[in-house]
């Protein structure tokens, strides 16, 4: 397995002679083989190698003799090693995540305190990567998620990731490498034990060679997914101008290319990956222009064939529940009431009032105050529908004006357009209980 492990680390470029390497080492069977492998290839490759060790203070007493384990290892064998302490459990509690994605987020901190001068060797193998494929598989993962782990990212390297479970610890008893086991490893509640213990030996009634042909495919998809994102790379860098983007460079490329420009275009701007919902919107107004808000909070917007991350002042706004009471919605006053007197409930619009009444029991699911979205709609008292952009286009109003309209909509579409009127799903009838008044100011 040894020379296997120097054939992968060749195939990859993982290290080069004069590099310095830290093995990150829990003290399982994988690291414990990854670290008694890279011992033996360091002075063939020539490269210097210590250890890290990261106790989570998870498991109380057996996590300390882990540690202990590491330490006597690494003293017997001349390797230096730094061990590091955490609270992951008062982690995960803080952060609101679970055990596992805190440990791995506690850890990599660890790593990458080393800087990108130091390549930190992880245990990941080939069974580990058939797994999170088949993870990612059922979280609905898009090619990047399916490529699962890689073998170099960074200056990250898996030296074990062509080598299977059962090869590391037949390795270990053939060479008399001892290792610790995490007993939560096989405890089938959390889903990735569950797919190593159950779903994995189930494949492997199937093909024997789960592991090596898993590894081709992950690594064609790998290859396509390289490919791919250097097309889209190449569409952000035609398509830029400055802070902003031509919508149509974009709109043009095949939909997996243009799919990834997007998600670069946003991860560079705002260090967030979109998901599949903000970006199917995004991709909505590159054909039909709008403005979406995504991830809470981020205003991308397409208008005469520009895509743009406006400011919450320059047209787009926070979508904002509909809710009695008195608020600031865009750039207006927004007044929210139930009406007592039925005297006078007669729409009034001018250009800096709006006064609409509404029939509040024909409101479907949720209602909130919004800026247009591309597919809007209404239907005027005594009119045809309409879609807002054909309308907008009649009240010749500009773009600037378009994005700054405030819009009532429920989870049915729109019930009234600041300066326009209702939809006529909720004009008042003589069978309306329940009348809302809403006030829009400038």
């Amino acid at each position: 397995m040894i020379n296997k492990v120097l054939s992968v680390v060749k195939k990859y470029s993982m290290i080069d002679e004069g590099s310095s390497v830290v093995a990150a080492v829990s003290g399982g069977s994988d690291s414990m083989a990854m670290l008694h492998i890279l011992d033996k290839l360091k002075d063939i490759i020539g490269f210097s190698l210590q250890a890290i060790h990261v106790n989570h203070g998870i498991r109380g007493a057996e996590a300390d003799s882990d540690e202990r384990f590491v330490e006597e290892y690494c003293k017997e064998n001349n390797i230096p090693l730094r061990i590091c302490r955490a609270d992951v459990i008062g982690f995960a509690e803080q952060n609101g995540i679970g055990l596992e994605e805190a440990g791995r987020i506690v850890r990599y901190s660890f790593f990458e305190e080393y800087g990108h001068g130091v390549l930190v060797a992880t245990a990941h193998n080939a069974t580990d990567r058939a797994e999170t494929f088949l993870f990612n598989f059922t979280r609905g993962s898009v090619l990047r998620g399916l490529g699962s782990i890689p073998p170099v990212r960074d200056n990250f390297i898996r030296p074990l990731i062509e080598c299977s479970k059962a090869e590391i610890e037949e390795y270990c008893r053939l060479n008399n490498v001892g290792y610790v086991i995490d007993k939560s490893n096989v405890d089938v509640v959390y889903a990735r034990n569950r797919i190593r213990h159950n779903v994995l030996t189930e494949l492997r009634v199937i093909n024997p060679s789960l592991e090596t042909t898993a590894s081709r495919c992950i690594d064609s998809l790998r290859e396509d997914e390289l490919y791919l994102s250097d097309c889209a790379c190449k569409i952000v860098l035609q398509s830029q101008s400055g802070e902003s983007f031509s919508a149509s460079v974009i709109a043009d490329a095949p939909l997996p290319i243009k799919k990834r420009a997007i998600i670069r275009i946003i991860e560079n701007h705002f260090g967030i990956t979109p998901d599949g919902k903000a970006v199917d919107e995004i991709l909505h107004i590159l054909s039909y222009g709008g403005i979406r808000q995504i991830n809470g909070g981020i205003n991308v917007r397409v208008r005469s064939g520009i895509l743009e991350f406006p400011q919450e002042n320059e047209g787009g706004f926070n979508c904002v529940p509909l809710k009695e009471g008195r608020y600031t919605v865009g750039n207006a006053t927004v007044d929210v009431s139930f009406v007592t007197d039925e005297t006078d409930c007669s729409q009034k619009i001018s250009n800096n009032i709006s006064i609409f009444y509404l029939d509040y029991d024909k409101i479907i699911g949720k209602a909130q105050f919004r800026s247009r979205a591309a597919g809007d709609k209404i239907t005027l008292p005594k009119r045809c529908t309409k879609s807002l952009k054909k309308l907008f286009n009649e009240l010749s109003l500009l773009p600037e004006k378009r994005d700054s309209l405030i819009i009532l909509a429920d989870e049915s579409g729109v019930m009234c357009v600041e300066g326009i009127g209702i939809d006529s799903r909720f004009a008042l009838t003589n069978n309306t209980n329940r009348i809302i008044r809403i006030e829009i100011t400038k």
